[in-house]
């Protein structure tokens, strides 16, 4: 079963619920990079004998250039930059603060985690990428995203940060406003566009419901009440967006209640923030982490960001021990990230 970390041994119920958001995220990035650009056909052909055992050494059955590039059991640019956002609540004495967040995430993309033996950050989407060239990023991040995302004739709202701000609806629970300010924080250091914001709240603030376990939002028998929180989870993200249209949209892909709907593998359009925000929607729904992520995988596109969110929001749902041990404590650099969450997990209290 594996060793019990120290970031494990004393768990309180809301640093359950912590614990299983962040190692949901990254077992679900790690396992989700099986499939990350394959059409859910290639997913079929490669890993259909093995779809409902898949494990992190399945990785070797399509051995082509990028998934070569990292290790077994790694988990993949989508959970570096969840850590960078600890790594700055933490040095920030819990500031949401866009300058120094933009700085950690520049070092990033040159450097990677240097004591991982890493030479650079991997994975790195074009927006992000965009954005970090600019030389008014590091000064005024907020003002060089959405430039970017002007030049794009504001066209492109891509998954980049609603891949990154799970971690976001652990912190500071308690206070929803506090949540989705936050998380828009970070959001726009590399992302302007209203869809990416509305959903890195959306999922942000459902997180912080199940964290916060009112109520409201608990059946009798202590299950959670999720379309009640998907609504209230809907309400905040609704206030990014201008248009009934567009909350419609929004809508659209809160509540869908089919993978096939969401279209994960769409040609062109497997990166939309939506569709990732909606694979995280859909989790929420589910009651088995292992088949739940394994489904998302197996329809390809972008799939390691898809079971990024997913993960997260299904492990906070559903708590540490609904993790696979083989997806959990395999993780490449478990200790490593378990010295961060101690250091995280005593800023939260």
């Amino acid at each position: 079963m594996g060793t019990t970390s120290a970031a494990q041994e004393q768990v309180p119920a809301d640093n359950e619920r912590a614990l299983a958001t962040i190692y949901g995220q990254c077992v679900g990035d790690a396992i989700g990079l099986l499939t990350e650009f394959l059409s859910k056909k290639e997913a079929k052909t490669y890993y259909g004998s093995v779809r409902k055992a898949l494990e992190f050494e399945h990785k070797k059955i399509v051995p082509d250039m990028h998934r070569e590039r990292w290790k077994v059991a790694d988990w993949t640019d989508d959970s570096d930059q969840m850590i960078l956002i600890m790594l700055s609540l933490i040095e920030s004495d819990g500031k949401a603060d866009p300058v120094d967040f933009g700085k950690r995430l520049k070092n990033w993309m040159l450097h990677g985690f240097e004591e991982l033996g890493d030479h650079a950050g991997l994975g790195i989407g074009r927006t992000t990428d965009a954005v970090l060239s600019r030389r008014d990023f590091i000064d005024n991040p907020h003002q060089a995203a959405e430039k970017v995302w002007i030049a794009s004739q504001r066209q492109f709202a891509p998954n980049g940060a609603v891949m990154r701000t799970s971690i976001v609806g652990v912190y500071d629970f308690n206070d929803l406003d506090s949540v989705a300010s936050n998380a828009l924080t970070f959001c726009k250091v590399t992302h302007a566009d209203p869809r990416c914001q509305a959903s890195v709240v959306a999922v942000s603030v459902a997180i912080a419901l199940m964290m916060l376990r009112g109520e409201k939002y608990l059946k009798k028998n202590g299950d959670y009440k999720v379309d009640t929180i998907i609504l209230e989870a809907n309400k905040y993200a609704s206030t990014c967006l201008s248009t009934d249209e567009e909350k419609k949209e929004l809508w659209s892909y809160m509540k869908c209640h089919t993978l096939k709907w969401l279209k994960l593998d769409e040609e062109s359009k497997i990166g939309y923030t939506y569709k990732c925000m909606g694979a995280g929607f859909w989790a929420l729904k589910q009651n088995n982490f292992r088949e739940t992520i394994q489904n998302i995988l197996m329809e390809g596109g972008d799939a390691d960001t898809n079971c990024s969110v997913a993960g997260a929001m299904l492990g906070c749902k559903l708590g540490l021990d609904a993790i696979p041990a083989s997806w959990k404590n395999k993780l490449l650099h478990k200790q490593w990230l378990d010295n961060i969450i101690e250091k995280f997990m005593a800023l939260k209290s």
